[in-house]
């Protein structure tokens, strides 16, 4: 589109550059292993480590697709807009964000301290009023104050509301917070967050069914809202470490009817190592991403879960395993998560096969 930014274009150039270099098309024909290695404990080991890597990762990112796609429709169409909406349920500078409620990815916070939307309704344990809205298809929530348990045998004293106009105290300042701006000669909207060994940029933008950019997202007229994403990272665990570089370009569609469909390509370059028993296994390389009509029905609610679509991931890793067993091996490899509606989805790698369960981000039954 001519009025995209210069950085939409730069990073639509790169992520080419990067699905060019990759060595096969996510949307070209399956391929084979290719193992230097005559190890059959160590090649399906590798096998598991990528299914299990890449089934975390598709599971995260549907996630947080769904919380971009929440924080950009709720910000416009559920509260007075912001001067710049953030992504991921987090708020800009000009306002603290709130943390989400616990164990609650389908939850995203609003651009309010307190206030989440939420595609499935919370459980009790988080202490939200919710209601939900016909018209936007979420869960809106108010965060609600866990009452202090009385002395014992003391009756607990009667809630009392204060009175809707007195003011609250304000929300403690974020550490980490969220930069955004809006390009209004472009309609662009971009934020930055850096933090806990993580850089994200983010942008956005609302098309409606033209492919026309527009000012905000206006029910009715918005069709698709396309998102660029660049992440550099970093992660140390007592047996894990990783870093890691990523470019996503994705757009979703569908406002305009009953379903959201997602459709991009993403590329990101990796180093990580495990350290296992008595050996350290090294991963060095390259992935690329595509999503092909991943499709959720807007009653989310309901329907949590993509009830169609493919999620591709093409892999190219060179594997160090070092101390006990010493080995190199070069892994290419296509892996294909196939949704159907529910948690459990099939991933498979070839003609090496597993479950990926959506909701814990496990992956099991490899065979």
């Amino acid at each position: 589109m001519p009025s995209r930014s210069f950085s939409f274009i730069t990073f639509a150039g790169v992520l080419i550059l990067a699905i060019a270099c990759s060595g096969d098309n996510p949307a070209g024909p399956d391929v084979s292993s290719q193992l230097n290695s005559s190890s059959a404990p160590l090649s399906s080991a590798i096998k598991s480590d990528i299914a299990a890597a890449a089934g975390n990762a598709i599971a995260r990112d549907l996630e947080t697709l769904i919380a971009n796609e929440a924080a950009a429709v709720g910000s416009f169409a559920v509260f007075a807009p912001v001067a710049s909406p953030a992504f991921d349920g987090e708020t800009s500078s000009s306002t603290p964000p709130s943390n989400p409620p616990a164990e609650q990815p389908n939850c995203s916070a609003g651009n309010q301290p307190g206030v989440f939307l939420c595609a499935k309704e919370p459980g009790p344990g988080d202490h939200l009023k919710c209601t939900y809205s016909d018209e936007k298809k979420l869960f809106i929530c108010v965060k609600q104050e866990e009452p202090s348990s009385p002395p014992s045998g003391e009756p607990k004293p009667p809630a009392s509301n204060p009175p809707s106009g007195e003011p609250q105290p304000p929300a403690p300042a974020p550490q980490n917070p969220e930069s955004c701006s809006f390009n209004a000669a472009a309609l662009i909207y971009s934020c930055l967050k850096s933090g806990e060994g993580k850089s994200v940029v983010k942008s956005y933008q609302f098309l409606d069914a033209s492919g026309n950019p527009m000012e905000k997202f206006v029910k009715g007229a918005t069709e698709s809202i396309h998102y660029l994403v660049k992440t550099d990272g970093s992660e140390s665990k007592d047996n894990y470490t990783s870093v890691s570089h990523s470019l996503r370009d994705v757009t979703v569609s569908g406002f305009l009817g009953p379903n959201r469909v997602w459709n991009g390509f993403a590329s990101s370059a990796d180093t990580n190592s495990y350290k296992e028993d008595l050996s350290t296994r090294k991963y060095t390389g390259l992935s690329v991403d595509t999503l092909k009509a991943v499709t959720f029905v807007d009653e989310r609610a309901a329907h949590p879960y993509p009830l169609s679509g493919v999620a591709i991931r093409v892999v190219d890793y060179v594997v160090v395993s070092t101390g006990k067993q010493v080995e190199t091996t070069t892994v290419h490899k296509r892996v294909v998560v196939t949704f159907n509606g529910t948690a459990d989805v099939p991933i498979s790698l070839g003609d090496y096969s597993c479950v990926l369960h959506l909701d814990t981000h496990k992956v099991d039954g490899c065979k």
